[in-house]
């Protein structure tokens, strides 16, 4: 499981490793309605940033990591997830095919 502490009052580190990914698939698969948007954005704007440098807190794409890893963003100014390269390829992979499966759905719900 991740290590999540306060660096300061105000920053958040989630220090994971690709153990930790199956928690965000598990999370992302059984509540997909709840994070379709953001899934999508972090489809679209994650590639911009080299994907480790992807800033979540930026925009708004945290409470997939918040409810996966169990932590309360309320409080915070800034999230920094420090993982190895392998789990960001990784955990964008997830992201590209959730979002992939998303949209096959909704054009099923569309009839095309």
């Amino acid at each position: 499981m991740a290590n999540i502490r306060m660096e300061n009052e105000k920053d958040l580190v989630v220090e994971a490793d690709l153990s930790d990914l199956q928690t965000f698939v598990d999370e992302a698969v059984n509540n997909f309605d709840i994070y379709r948007d953001e899934i999508a954005v972090i489809y679209e704007k994650m590639p911009r940033f080299d994907y480790k440098y992807f800033c979540f807190y930026a925009y708004s794409t945290y409470r997939l990591l918040e409810a996966a890893m169990e932590f309360d963003t309320s409080e915070v100014g800034h999230i920094r997830v420090v993982a190895p390269d392998e789990f960001f390829y990784a955990f964008y992979g997830m992201i590209a095919t959730l979002h992939t499966q998303g949209l096959t759905e909704e054009r099923k719900e569309l009839g095309a």
